[in-house]
């Protein structure tokens, strides 16, 4: 396809840098709404921002192997999630992916399920009627409860506020050197608290590899989690991980299953709040379904709603609202040509809110989602795309409607602060200053 070339007007020399600074979130609209394809210029890089549904699988699937994730993430995000299954390249990747996908099987995830929902519950019963608290920040210490029980059968409520401060420290500074022209390499105090930040997650995680690798030793059953899984993986060599790899590929878990899917809930409890009338669907159909019980893995077939209103939310607030490569040779993408060393970010939010692909795009409405087809329709894309679409996706998908429908059960939330709240984008979307609301129990 020949798709239309745009170009963001910039300043000399430092070109779109200051506006990438400010606010690159409005930078990544701009050039979503300029054309199919955009050209940014930060000091002497280049920078293509895709907001092209056909250019984007281009990106993502047929010329995949024309990119590397680069070095944004390998080398910014290194500290925190070192060779994982998020940054690691080509055979590397794939072979990790084989290694940990039966982890992520349909029937794995159902045998998660029923502690989800425990976890789900329990969360729900420290809430105090009438409270106002920052929903958001509740996500995060639920989301966090849930990964430590499913993904290592460990309780990490004990370290939430240290992991949670970590990981935000750690963020803030990967998004605040992919904006430096400075090299990584420099030494700093804000790097000096990072490296703090992730000794402390690292004593976490590397504490319960140590156990569970002692536990394995004298002979202790399959615990039904990912480490366990994890630690009996073998490649087609016979090859397992080292207790790097082990706590590498837990913090890719950790960071996608506690973050994403927090800021996923956290959205979708603020989209309830100021859209009452979705929130009374949401109610009668967990009325109907469930008649008071509490929820399980194999009630969400029928929970038809309750899914829709997550992939609205998916739409408005992709937690993953941009996905980057670097090219490794030249591509084509449409009208542009894209160097070896120039970067392309397929701009997911963008593609969600255009009215090319979605009739009033800024509007939460659920029913778009009624044709579960919707899903993978042109300009819907969450979970990014080809062979490194998110591992994790029906994992995430689970949790959030389990937390959902035992949460929506129990309570509704009011919004205790003006709307519109801002999304922060650090590698995840976030609502700038979290959401709070007023604990209301249904009568």
């Amino acid at each position: 396809m020949r798709a239309a070339v745009g170009e963001v007007p910039g300043l000399p020399v430092i070109g779109n840098l200051l506006d990438f600074r400010r606010d690159r979130l409005g930078l990544y609209m701009r050039a979503t709404q300029t054309a199919d394809i955009t050209r940014l210029r930060m000091m002497r890089q280049t920078i293509w921002v895709v907001g092209n549904h056909e250019l984007a699988q281009q990106v993502l699937v047929t010329d995949e192997d024309g990119f590397i994730k680069g070095p944004i993430l390998s080398e910014k995000a290194k500290p925190l999630l070192g060779d994982g299954l998020l940054t690691a390249e080509k055979e590397q990747h794939r072979r990790q992916r084989k290694l940990m996908a039966p982890a992520f099987t349909p029937r794995r995830i159902a045998g998660y399920g029923a502690v989800m929902a425990a976890r789900a519950a329990a969360a729900a019963d420290g809430l105090r009627p009438h409270a106002m608290i920052d929903i958001a920040e509740a996500m995060m210490t639920t989301t966090l409860d849930i990964v430590g029980r499913t993904l290592f059968d460990v309780d990490l409520l004990g370290d939430a506020r240290d992991i949670a401060d970590a990981l935000t420290e750690t963020m803030e500074y990967i998004v605040a050197s992919m904006m430096s022209p400075l090299p990584a390499s420099l030494p700093s105090p804000r790097k000096q608290r990072v490296q703090r930040a992730v000794g402390r997650l690292d004593d976490t995680v590397l504490r319960v590899i140590a156990e569970r690798r002692a536990a394995r030793a004298r002979g202790a059953p399959d615990r039904g989690d990912v480490l366990s899984i994890l630690l009996e993986a073998r490649d087609d060599e016979g090859g397992g991980l080292t207790d790097r790899q082990l706590r590498d590929e837990i913090m890719v878990l950790m960071l996608a299953g506690h973050e994403t899917t927090a800021n996923l809930l956290a959205w979708t409890w603020y989209l309830l709040a100021i859209y009452p009338e979705v929130e009374r669907k949401l109610e009668a159909e967990l009325d109907a379904v469930l008649d008071g019980r509490p929820p399980t893995v194999d009630d969400l077939p029928r929970l038809t709603y309750t899914a829709q209103i997550l992939d609205e939310a998916l739409r408005l607030y992709p937690p993953a609202y941009v996905v980057g490569r670097l090219a490794e040779r030249t591509v084509q993408l449409g009208g542009a040509t894209v160097q070896p060393g120039e970067v392309v970010l397929v701009s997911i939010r963008g593609m969600h809110h255009s009215p090319v692909y979605w009739d009033a795009p800024l509007e939460f409405r659920p029913e778009r989602f009624a044709d579960r087809k919707a899903r993978t329709a042109p300009g819907y894309m969450p979970w990014g795309g080809g062979p490194r679409v998110c591992i994790g996706n029906h994992f995430a998908l689970v949790e959030a409607a389990l937390v959902v429908a035992t949460w929506a059960q129990r309570y509704r939330f009011r919004l205790a602060q003006a709307a519109p709240i801002e999304p922060e984008a650090l590698l995840t979307l976030r609502p700038r200053g979290g959401v709070w609301v007023e604990v209301e129990p249904h009568a």
